[in-house]
Parts: C-alpha cells; sequence; structure tokens
C-alpha cells in the first residue's frame, strides 16, 4: 500500500472544464472545505477540453439540456460581458444546412422550441445562394451520387449559439478556484479507487458484501490521496476507474478528432456577412455525415470533423492520434461537394480526443453513490453545459434537491441522478 501524500475534504479528480466547474462551485459554496483538483497532465482544461471544437448552442427540446446549455452560454456572457474575462465568446451561430426531409423534422418541433424561448432564423436556397456564393446547393458529381448527398432544401440558423476559447474558460475557472484557496495538483494520474467499509472492524478481507462502503481516497503514481469526499470527473477515463469497483457509470469513450484547413480559397467563406456581426460564416453543419466547420477568424482557418456514430468502435486510447485518412475518406468527400472552395486543401494541423458518451440518453450524469459524486457522460457537450453541470454537481455535494442554474432557474438535482432519472428525449437531431 502507497505512502498517504495528504487528505483533503474533497478531492477532484480531473481538471478538465467538468473537473474545474465542479470544483469552483463546491468551494464556492463551502468557501471552508479544503479541495484539491489533481490531473495527469501539466496544466487545467489540457486533456478533452483542448480538443473540444468548443461550440455552443440552446437549441434543444429537452427540458435538462436546453437550461443546462442556455444557463451555461448566459453565465459565459456575464463573465465576458460583466466580468470582463475575454472568453472569446462570439455568437456567429450555428447552421443546419438540411435536405427537405430534415427541415420537415424541424418545423415538427420548431413551434415548441420557440415558445421555450429558442430564436431561431430560416433561409431559403436563394437566401443562401446569395450570402454563401461558395455553396453547391444541388451536388450534382458521380461521387456525389455515390455517397447520397442530398440537395440542400433550406437552412436553420440557432441565433443564441456560437464558439469560445476552451482554454479561456478553463484559465477562468482556474483563477476564480485558486483566488477562493483551492489547491491544484498536476501530473498526477489517478490509477485506483480504494473502497473501504463505511464502520471498519479491521478483519482481512474488508469490506464484506453486507458492510456499508465509503471511497477512502484514490491511488495515483506518487502516492495516496485521501479525502472525505471524491468526485469523479475524469471524462473518458472514467469507467476506467470505476468499472474496477463495480460501478456503471454508464460512459463509453469514444474518438473524436479534428483537422484545421487553412487556404486562400476559403477568404470569402471565412468573410461571409448577413448571419452575424462578426462578419462570418456560422458554425456549420452539413446535410450529409455530421460533417461539420467551425471559422476559427483569429487563425483564418476552418476547423473541420464529423459526428461519427455507427461505425467508429468505443475504445479508449492513452495518446488518440488524428488519423488523415478519415479526413481523406470521410470527411473530404462531403466537404467538397457542398463547398468546392475546400477542394485540394489538406489539413495543416490535427489532434484528436474523445467524447464521454453516456449510452443511456446522452446527457449528463450527475450523482452521488456513498462519498463519491460522478460528473460524467457529456457527450460532446461539456463545454456547453459545465457551468450548469458544475452547480448541480455543488447540490449534490449538500444533499440539496434542487440546484440553482446561473439567471435564477432551477432544476431538481436526481433529474440527472441514476436513480430517478428524468432527463426527456431530445428530438432536435439533424
Amino acid at each position: 500500500m502507497s505512502t498517504e501524500t495528504g487528505h483533503h475534504d474533497v478531492l477532484v479528480i480531473g481538471a478538465g472544464i467538468i473537473g474545474l466547474c465542479s470544483a469552483y462551485h463546491i468551494k464556492k459554496d463551502n468557501p471552508n472545505l479544503s479541495i484539491l483538483v489533481i490531473d495527469r497532465s501539466s496544466a487545467p482544461g489540457q486533456g478533452d477540453t483542448a480538443k473540444s471544437v468548443a461550440a455552443v448552442r440552446d437549441t434543444f427540446t429537452s427540458e435538462v439540456n436546453r437550461l443546462f446549455a442556455s444557463s451555461t452560454i448566459d453565465f459565459y456572457k456575464h463573465v465576458q460581458s460583466e466580468l470582463g474575462f475575454n472568453l472569446n465568446l462570439e455568437l456567429i451561430g450555428y447552421l443546419w444546412l438540411v435536405s427537405e426531409k430534415q427541415f420537415k423534422g424541424f418545423e415538427a418541433i420548431e413551434d415548441g422550441m420557440r415558445k421555450q424561448g429558442i430564436r431561431f432564423r430560416t433561409f431559403e436556397r436563394e437566401e443562401l445562394t446569395q450570402l454563401i456564393p461558395d455553396l453547391v446547393l444541388d451536388p450534382a458529381s458521380e461521387q456525389s451520387k455515390i455517397i447520397g448527398m442530398d440537395s440542400i432544401f433550406k437552412a436553420v440558423q440557432g441565433l443564441d449559439c456560437g464558439t469560445v476559447s476552451p482554454e479561456s474558460i478553463a484559465k477562468f475557472y482556474e483563477n476564480e478556484f485558486k483566488k477562493m484557496g483551492g489547491e491544484f495538483q498536476f501530473g498526477i494520474e489517478a490509477k485506483s479507487i480504494r473502497v473501504d467499509a463505511k464502520n471498519r472492524l479491521d478483519l482481512p478481507g474488508e469490506p464484506y458484501v453486507w458492510q456499508d462502503k465509503v471511497f477512502r481516497g484514490v491511488e495515483t503514481n506518487h502516492g495516496y490521496i485521501s479525502a472525505e469526499t471524491l468526485v469523479i470527473a475524469a471524462g473518458s477515463r472514467t469507467p476506467l476507474l470505476l468499472d474496477p469497483i463495480g460501478i456503471d457509470c454508464f460512459v463509453k469513450p469514444k474518438k473524436r478528432q479534428v483537422f484545421q484547413i487553412r487556404g486562400s480559397s476559403l477568404d470569402r467563406l471565412m468573410t461571409t456577412k448577413g448571419f452575424n456581426e462578426q462578419n462570418t460564416v456560422p458554425f456549420t453543419i452539413l446535410p450529409k455525415g455530421g460533417v461539420y466547420f467551425r471559422p476559427v477568424r483569429g487563425e483564418r482557418s476552418f476547423w473541420v470533423g464529423a459526428a461519427d456514430d455507427i461505425g467508429r468502435p468505443f475504445r479508449f486510447e492513452e495518446e488518440p492520434i488524428a488519423e488523415e485518412s478519415y479526413y481523406t475518406y470521410n470527411i473530404y468527400p462531403i466537404l467538397s461537394e457542398y463547398l468546392p472552395c475546400f477542394a485540394n486543401l489538406r489539413p495543416v494541423n490535427s489532434w484528436a480526443g474523445f467524447y464521454d458518451i453516456n449510452s443511456l440518453d446522452s446527457t449528463p450524469v450527475i450523482d452521488r453513490i456513498s462519498n463519491c459524486i460522478l460528473a460524467t457522460g457529456m457527450s460532446g457537450s461539456g463545454i456547453m453545459k459545465a457551468d450548469a453541470v458544475g452547480r448541480v454537481a455543488a447540490a449534490v455535494f449538500k444533499d440539496e434537491s434542487e440546484a440553482v442554474l446561473f439567471g435564477g432557474r432551477r432544476i431538481s438535482a436526481s433529474r440527472v441522478g441514476l436513480t430517478n432519472r428524468s432527463v426527456g428525449k431530445e428530438e432536435f437531431v439533424l
């Protein structure tokens, strides 16, 4: 058994955006507690948070998703406009380029979403031709026929959506947590969670099945750290810690790959006018394959990826690497057919991380098991829901039935737990 290197009231495993928000809100509500955040990286937000495309949207039909996302976006607005901390938040919008079938699906839920305060704008084909001259509405090549690419019927823009800097958001929460006396230790990798009997009898083989269990602390690569409460916010690594102790967190890791594309042929697309105040094309999702692109104005480049589902394995890798063949054979054929300005351009950079996919319903899981709090299962929406997740984790820590989100909105903490879960079905899936 390794030497104990410290004891804390709360030990947060993971300094990604979810661990940072959880630590911040727990510390804010309980300023006298000693709270330590550990991470295997060298600084906050360097894992999957840094490898995100960092897009945010409030366009959800599920009440839980909508509350989490909209309150988090509103908090980011508050941080940037009222607290003066630049998060590089730009509400450039989300633009869905949709087929006729996809648009009919949107029409079926549009009224309900608007009544909930979600703001949309719809564009006809003629408008799209004027706004995005590089866009091909009716792909007709042999390749597009083989791929099965649909014509673009219309476009739907979510207005209160956009992009942020993951590094800036991580830095904000890091700074605020430190101001309150919170601690970090980096280069510390959690290897296993130590389970013990709540009331030890000092008998060999404890804990027995008839004993109540507690989580005493974590074995790390630099020794054992004990704590009164553990917060597991390790993203895609969460099941590596929980599976060995028999806790099913319903999280599976799925690789996500992002490619940076740059070229003079993209200048007109980058400076598109008519969608937003920034005079750039919005974060855009194409009708086929979940292919998307995000303008990054400071870099004069686009980040490109795809939301791949069936066909790609749930599998964890220690150091995931983006595969250029994935761009070449999966993304590029769709991207270059709809937008020939991307033709013949190759990635100038690429990176890969993981989604911590919640296999139940793709909605965050926040719950308490004995003295261990889970904050996991973000399913690719960690940054856009992070502040709300942190507030719910803080409520769960204090055994409060409700969490108060930014702006005074409330939600029952049990709705995102494992026992009395009630998150609703998300219908906005284009």
